[in-house]
């Protein structure tokens, strides 16, 4: 079975539909929801998929990211959150769409 990290604030706001490089705040309306949120929405969207994987969503404190090293290095250079490992690979990090996250992951386990 395939693992799916995530490491983040579960209330933070993120950009979801775009990429999350709009930095300026250049978001489209609406377009950003709290991270638990997205989490939920993008575990739906996987088990409806059919894909073998189980989702973990870590809250980014000081325990936790040391559970990944790449995890724990680039959010100490920058906060970059949510993090997102597939089988203990950094994937992403920055804002993300659920439905992206879903078709990345099919290409990487497939």
């Amino acid at each position: 079975m395939n693992r799916i990290e995530i490491f983040g604030y579960a209330a933070q706001e993120i950009c979801a539909g775009c990429e999350g490089h709009c930095g300026d705040g250049a978001c489209q309306p609406g377009a950003k929801k709290t991270t638990q949120t997205l989490v939920e929405e993008f575990k739906s969207l996987l088990k409806d998929s059919g894909i073998p994987a189980e989702t973990v969503f870590y809250e980014a404190t000081s325990e936790n990211l040391a559970r990944n090293g790449d995890v724990n290095r680039v959010l100490s250079m920058a906060d970059l959150t949510p993090a997102i490992v597939l089988n203990g690979k950094l994937l992403f990090f920055g804002g993300f769409s659920p439905e992206g996250l879903v078709e990345e992951v099919k290409k990487r386990i497939n």
